[in-house]
């Protein structure tokens, strides 16, 4: 892949990896600075990629290693996210659930923005986070029973 395929591809998903970001982030300024620093580390690494055809796992895997460094490399603002910084105007109720999302703890926030979000398959999820895939559907199930427990105590 040559440098003009790769800033293709990256404008191409640059909104799912700020989005990914700014959910695990909850600020910003750190969704930025996560996106920023997982383009350069993927460009240093280019060479190392040997299926063109899965830049999109693989740069996600990038960034989920990044965001993970630097929530343990500092402690940080809890922002409300706003889905209008990535192009994404939301109706009432997917503001709701996005802002609910946004209330979930990291590691079930994680699995939620990648699976229903991104779209990446339970063992995609797994290989980017280095989980267990068993992890990440129970993850993923306790998110949603919290999910709906806080949506339908909000909706009585």
């Amino acid at each position: 892949m040559d440098k003009e395929q790769f800033c293709h591809k990256i404008r191409e998903l640059e909104t799912s990896m700020y989005r990914y970001a700014l959910g695990v982030m909850k600020n910003p300024a750190d969704a930025e600075d996560a996106v920023g620093e997982t383009v350069l580390k993927a460009y240093a690494h280019l060479a190392q990629l040997k299926h063109p055809e899965r830049f999109r796992s693989w740069i996600m895997s990038i960034l989920v290693n990044v965001t993970r460094t630097m929530l343990a490399g500092r402690s940080r603002l809890e922002l409300p996210g706003d889905m209008s910084l990535y192009g994404q105007q939301a109706s009432g109720e997917q503001r709701e659930l996005w802002d609910t999302v946004m209330d979930l703890p990291q590691k079930f926030r994680q699995v939620v923005i990648l699976y229903y979000y991104e779209g990446f398959h339970t063992k995609e999820i797994a290989q980017m986070t280095k989980l267990s895939e068993g992890t990440v559907k129970s993850r993923l199930n306790r998110a949603r029973q919290k999910l709906k427990t806080v949506l339908e105590d909000r909706n009585g």
